[in-house]
């Protein structure tokens, strides 16, 4: 799959789940929050500057920074998620 067809997907995904999120508000019944983070991290993913324009954010510095940090610790130390370390550096890089 090409660059652009992955960033094609990503942005479409994000609309998809911004679009639930925004349904959310609507109907109280379906939950918001998850959807419009997940709208993010894949807008984030499919656009490099709204990645570095939410990274800048003092809300994300603050709280979830943090958070990253400790995750990748726990996950860079735990020799039960091994596997899934193996599996993610593996996804990442593919042979040409």
């Amino acid at each position: 799959m090409s660059a652009y067809a992955k960033k094609t997907c990503w942005l479409v995904v994000s609309l998809i789940f911004f679009a639930l999120g925004v349904i959310g508000l609507v109907f109280p019944i379906i939950p918001q929050i998850p959807f419009l983070l997940i709208a993010f991290f894949c807008l984030s993913k499919g656009s490099p500057k709204v990645h570095a324009w939410i990274r800048k954010r003092k809300f994300y510095q603050k709280y979830i920074l943090k958070f990253e940090h400790k995750f990748e610790e726990v996950f860079e130390n735990s020799p039960k998620l091994a596997w899934l370390r193996h599996l993610v550096h593996h996804s990442h890089h593919q042979p040409h």
